[in-house]
């Protein structure tokens, strides 16, 4: 018989023993592995001894699974077990290994023990849990997991499992109840709060949703994306009163919270329009002066509102104490636009841009104002300046389609059709579904005289552009045009008539039309869209 020996009445021939098989160990995976196996092969209340040649054959196993050898490792595994058939941790070890080789029954059988001598033991607990499921046995599976919970509440991912259980027998109340517990472990995952919320406004459950929300609120008064929550629901319900109630409350609890302040102000504006909110934020303003936050959304709903001078008074207070923010910048130019002031716009701009060096939204927005300035001198000087513009911010932002869009129009109006066209590839390289570049493309490489192989190839860009967007007027008379120069009159004709159909005041779409029926021999009809095109011009 192999003696065992009480780990606390250790004499001293025993002790030289131990201390022989702990550095027999310690190259495996180091001594303390003996202390874990110690603390767990019997209960921790029990007095604590050990077979040693279990201790050998589950460190033997060990090694073998580390270096891959599975069955092996089993055998090892099972061999200690027949040492110690208590011993929890190699259950465990085995019944990984079974379930590593998909021998699930086994893995099931090796479980049952650890449980069988530490019921309290929660990996063992979860895996039989996902034993069960992976087998839909799940009622089996969730009596796993709520014995997890009754271990530990809190316990993440048996929450999150018994509701993925819940959902596949069709409770999706409790399924829900399970997501909100869920999310209230972590408020970061949104995605389970928004299922939950989903689940019982699908079953029309507004009372209890609200009746949730309302005890999270009270937790977190201050948890904006939950009170945004709150109030949509309530305004989806009608009940305005309860939504102006509950900011109310929250703003009496938390009243220098700039964020709920920020969410009363949008629901003012919801419920008694732009001016009440208005009203409403200079009010807050003035209690707060240093809340440039809430001072920047007065600053919007003032330009919203067209009170583009106030707003303007405003945003200058701000910058002189934050001359940092870029978004004040742009609502200060902005004050200018709004009234089609573009050269103070631009006199602003150009004062603040040097601060702003890497402001790609900032140059975007020089390069557009000076467009715009271009296209009212119309001369070459102009277009070369806002050109250069453009191409600052295209360098900070180099696959930017709206600022391609933007050259490739400036060099149009340039111009440069060469330029032009390499522009619109561009975008179509960077997008193949950017239907504005595949028309606009299109059209302009079937001017003038063209070879019936370019005209084709026109044709696959407009119908590109066509099968993103089938009812824009412009693409159907890019396409009719098109088809018209190849011959195909009454196709043509098909294209262009929808085109007017949907916008019958387009000068150069009725030039078009009066073009095909000439060529039909309805002159008569021809001079009638002739005669519209001109009074439009």
């Amino acid at each position: 018989m192999v003696k065992s020996f009480p780990l606390n009445h250790l004499n001293s021939r025993e002790l030289k023993a131990f201390r022989i098989m702990w550095k027999r160990t310690v190259g495996r995976l180091a001594a303390i592995i003996i202390f874990t196996l110690i603390s767990s092969l019997h209960g921790a209340d029990s007095l604590k001894t050990y077979d040693t040649r279990a201790i050998d054959a589950f460190m033997d196993g060990m090694d073998l699974e580390a270096a891959g050898e599975i069955e092996q490792a089993i055998q090892a595994y099972k061999a200690a077990i027949g040492y110690d058939p208590q011993a929890v941790d190699i259950h465990f070890s085995l019944a990984k290994l079974y379930l590593q080789s998909q021998r699930k029954e086994l893995a099931h059988s090796s479980l049952l023990n650890v449980i069988k001598y530490d019921s309290r033991n929660v990996e063992a607990l979860e895996l039989l849990g996902e034993i069960a499921q992976s087998n839909q046995e799940h009622t089996m599976a969730l009596g796993y997991f709520e014995r997890v919970l009754d271990i530990d509440y809190n316990n993440d991912y048996a929450i999150l499992q018994s509701a993925q259980i819940h959902h596949a027998l069709g409770d999706t109340i409790r399924e829900a109840e399970f997501l909100f517990r869920l999310w209230e472990l972590d408020t970061d995952r949104l995605a389970a709060l928004q299922r939950a919320e989903s689940i019982y406004l699908g079953a029309n459950d507004y009372d209890r949703i609200t009746e949730l929300y309302s005890k999270l609120i009270k937790r977190m008064p201050t948890k904006t994306d939950l009170v945004g929550r709150q109030i949509r629901l309530f305004l989806g319900m009608n009940r305005f009163f309860d939504a102006e109630a509950l900011m109310d409350s929250l703003i009496g609890v938390a009243p220098y919270s700039m964020d709920l302040q920020s969410m009363k102000t949008d629901l003012v504006k919801v419920m008694h329009g732009e001016m009440a909110a208005v009203d409403y934020l200079t009010k807050v303003v003035r209690e707060y002066p240093d809340a440039w936050e809430l001072k920047l959304k007065l600053s919007q709903l003032l330009i919203d509102a067209g009170e583009s001078t106030t707003a303007r008074s405003l945003l200058m207070d701000i910058l002189e104490i934050k001359p940092e923010l870029a978004n004040a910048v742009s609502m200060l130019v902005w004050t200018y636009l709004d009234v089609d002031d573009v050269h103070q716009a631009r006199d602003v701009l150009e004062s603040y841009l040097p601060a702003f060096p890497e402001d790609f939204f900032l140059h975007r927005l020089m390069g557009s104002i000076l467009h715009d300035i271009a296209v009212g001198y119309a001369d070459s000087v102009h277009y070369q300046i806002a050109l250069d513009a453009q191409r600052a911010a295209l360098k900070l932002r180099p696959n930017d389609q709206q600022t391609l869009h933007l050259i490739a129009n400036t060099l149009e109006l340039f111009g440069r059709r060469e330029e032009v066209l390499e522009t619109y590839l561009q975008l179509i390289q960077i997008n193949g579904e950017d239907d504005l570049a595949l028309n606009n493309y299109a059209y302009l490489i079937t001017e003038g005289d063209v070879s019936e192989d370019t005209l084709r190839h026109a044709a696959e860009f407009v119908e590109r552009a066509l099968v993103i967007q089938p009812d824009n007027a412009p693409y159907l008379d890019t396409a009719g045009w098109i088809y018209f120069k190849l011959g195909h009159v009454q196709l043509a004709r098909e294209f262009i008539d929808r085109s007017l159909n949907i916008n019958p005041d387009n000068a150069e779409v009725l030039m078009h039309m009066g073009d095909v029926l000439e060529y039909l021999g309805k002159s008569n009809e021809a001079y009638i869209y002739y005669m519209r095109a001109d009074k439009l011009k």
